[in-house]
């Protein structure tokens, strides 16, 4: 697969990083708010405006959304006009949160069962609100670093990029508000983020192929053994093992979206070593998901990704 020739003036470095410490929180949302704002209030009770989230179950009501689509005059890829759903029941979805124009914002893709009962997945627009079923959402503040969305000049679209940050916390009065935004306090907590950082966040820019992506930021990182704690962004298609011949499987570009990315990284013989998994949606709107070829899967337009040291102890809030 080629890498796409984007309009604007190439970005260096190709992969951009930042190191960081994490605190996590479980947050089950409410009905009838934005996701958006939901996720963000999570974040603000842990201290901090950027992080990534996961989403389980439940359904959002409304839902709006996209998926990829063909280059344009002005762009190497493009997005279909928003699609519409009522209601619809969430399987699994993937988040950056952080800030855009000095306001809250998030880049999300999604996967959940249509009304007529088909698996869809595509980009969730921030107007999406959380359904009378509740989804659950396990929310992971960063510190240190904030993610920052602004207008590439490469692809001319908009993306996250990790920008050096240094969060303020009030120890032992951060407020956990309650997701139906009243103005009543909720509890506070004084649990703090570790002291050191075991954790990587980064944007990977066009034409990388994500898993050199991923073992160049370990390596570069010091760590031997390390998981995928988020993944989200678009591949130029995207190549599969298939396990019933052997042989590859090639989904046709010029971009698909990346619902989700799983995978570990551990050093073996001296060398660091990793498979990863996938689930992304095509342009045709289509679900595809297996075991990626190494050196076959090149970004599209941007791969906002979250890498943690295995043995590093990890915090919850309950």
């Amino acid at each position: 697969m080629l890498p796409l020739v984007h309009p604007g003036p190439k970005t260096q470095p190709r992969i951009l990083t930042r190191n960081v410490r994490t605190l996590r929180a479980l947050c089950e949302l409410r009905g009838g708010r934005p996701v958006i704002d939901q996720l963000h209030d999570t974040l603000t009770a842990l201290g901090a405006d950027s992080g990534f989230a996961e989403i389980h179950g439940g359904s959002y009501a409304p839902l709006s959304y996209c998926v990829p689509d063909v280059a344009t005059s002005e762009k190497a890829l493009s997005f279909s006009a928003t699609r519409h759903h009522d209601s619809a029941n969430l399987l699994y979805g993937s988040v950056t949160l952080g800030i855009r124009d000095d306001a809250p914002y998030m880049h999300s893709h999604c996967l959940w069962q249509a009304p007529a009962g088909g698996l869809e997945g595509g980009h969730v627009w921030l107007e999406t609100e959380a359904g009378e079923a509740a989804p659950v959402a396990v929310v992971t503040a960063v510190f240190d670093a904030q993610w920052r969305s602004t207008t590439d000049p490469e692809t001319k679209m908009p993306v996250f990029t990790p920008h050096a940050h240094t969060t303020e916390r009030e120890r032992g009065h951060v407020m956990i508000h309650d997701s139906n935004a009243t103005q009543q306090p909720g509890p506070t907590t004084d649990v703090e983020p570790g002291g050191e950082a075991d954790t990587v966040i980064a944007r990977v820019l066009p034409g990388i192929d994500i898993t050199d992506a991923l073992i160049r930021i370990c390596a570069d990182a010091g760590f031997d053994r390390a998981s995928v704690r988020a993944g989200l962004g678009s591949f130029v298609g995207a190549t599969f093992v298939d396990r019933a011949t052997g042989g590859h499987t090639v989904i046709d570009g010029p971009a698909t979206e990346v619902i989700a990315l799983i995978g570990d990284v551990r050093r073996v013989a001296g060398e660091l070593q990793t498979r990863l998994s996938c689930t992304l949606v095509d342009r045709h709107g289509v679900i595809r998901a297996g075991e990626l070829v190494p050196g076959e899967n090149l970004v599209a337009a941007t791969f906002e990704l979250t890498v943690q040291r295995l043995d590093a102890p990890t915090i919850t809030v309950s």
